[in-house]
């Protein structure tokens, strides 16, 4: 797999925080994958690395995505909707950068897939647990997918909470998080599902509902993160 079109620049960052202050759910279509996004831009922001051009990038839609937490019960979904019988086969979150603003410190976090297919013919989307091997989420040591693949927990390590933000950046050292989206064409009904991500604090329970965040001036440092990693690729 190639990326032909590399990173998120301080400019798209700076243009996210100030449009960002008022809540937004937003669509983004993902070039021409076959799919889109629906979040909420006052939690999130999603770039599109690699949008398929040609028969070698057919299986994968790459991204790469920016959130910040204010609150230690907060979570925040992006919901990815089909749109072509043809749509790409992996979404890719090839790298993120989380801010913990939550204050309180993380002991382990989530990313699940949520999918009212589940149990069907068509079966659920879920992680593809093999590509996703090599996903760093240092400084947590312990990785663990769950529920038919459909969960990855992590653990095992704090993410500390910053006044001014502390950064976590997932897959930035090395490795993707592969989503097998399970594409399908039955007449007019596609696929659709919820990819969702929430922190765990010591003794606090966290709730599913996505919660709204305000403190989006670490934000302007999203493009440093193409600059400090370089792209690499997996063959599937």
């Amino acid at each position: 797999m190639r990326v032909r079109s590399v990173g998120v620049v301080t400019a798209l960052a700076l243009g996210f925080i100030l449009t960002s202050a008022r809540a937004s759910l937003v669509t983004k279509v993902l070039g021409d994958s076959g799919w889109s996004a629906q979040y909420d831009n006052t939690q999130l922001s999603l770039t599109l690395l690699n949008p398929p051009a040609n028969v070698e990038d057919v299986q994968w839609v790459v991204l790469e995505k920016v959130a910040q937490f204010t609150s230690s019960s907060d979570s925040f979904d992006i919901n990815f909707m089909q749109n072509s019988g043809t749509a790409t086969q992996f979404i890719v979150i090839d790298q993120e950068l989380v801010f913990n603003n939550s204050e309180k410190d993380w002991t382990d976090f989530h990313f699940s897939i949520v999918d009212d297919l589940a149990g069907s013919e068509q079966g659920s989307a879920k992680f593809d647990a093999a590509q996703s091997a090599g996903f760093d989420v240092s400084p947590f040591t312990s990785k663990q997918f769950a529920n038919g693949d459909t969960e990855l927990n992590v653990s095992g390590g704090t993410v500390p909470n910053s006044g001014d933000g502390s950064e976590w950046m997932p897959g930035l050292a090395n490795g993707s998080l592969f989503i097998d989206g399970k594409p399908f064409d039955s007449g007019m009904t596609h696929r659709s599902f919820t990819f969702r991500e929430h922190p765990t604090t010591a003794g606090n329970v966290i709730p599913l509902p996505a919660a709204g965040w305000t403190a989006l001036s670490g934000l302007i440092g999203l493009g440093a993160i193409s600059s400090v990693k370089a792209i690499r690729r997996k063959l599937g």
